[in-house]
């Protein structure tokens, strides 16, 4: 089992950092690549499919941290899709709530 949540872990992270990497080159002229929303999505699946197994396996986790990454996933998702969904036109709230989300997310993986 601790393999099989160290792979969706794994995956987890990879998403967070593609997402990170297409916001960075998207950055200058704000036209974010699709790929950024899509692995803005799947970062929180892979997570909580991670969270479940550890629980299941009776492994013990924060479930405060768990609900924290998974309450900011969702907002940095959606976030993403509405600077797809806008391009150019996106606000700089959404905008830049993007790779904060990301970095803040990650430290809380990390540190909690």
């Amino acid at each position: 089992m601790y393999t099989l949540m160290m792979i969706f872990v794994f995956l987890h992270v990879l998403c967070w950092a593609g997402a990170f990497g297409m916001w960075i080159a998207a950055v200058k002229n704000r036209q974010p690549l699709p790929g950024m929303a899509h692995m803005a999505a799947a970062a929180p699946v892979f997570g909580l499919i991670a969270a479940i197994i550890a629980i299941t396996g009776g492994m013990g986790i924060n479930h405060m941290a768990i609900g924290i990454k998974l309450v900011l996933s969702i907002i940095v998702a959606v976030c993403a899709f509405i600077a797809i969904k806008k391009r150019e036109a996106t606000p700089a709230p959404v905008w830049f709530a993007i790779p904060v989300g990301i970095v803040v997310n990650i430290a809380i993986g990390v540190f909690m």
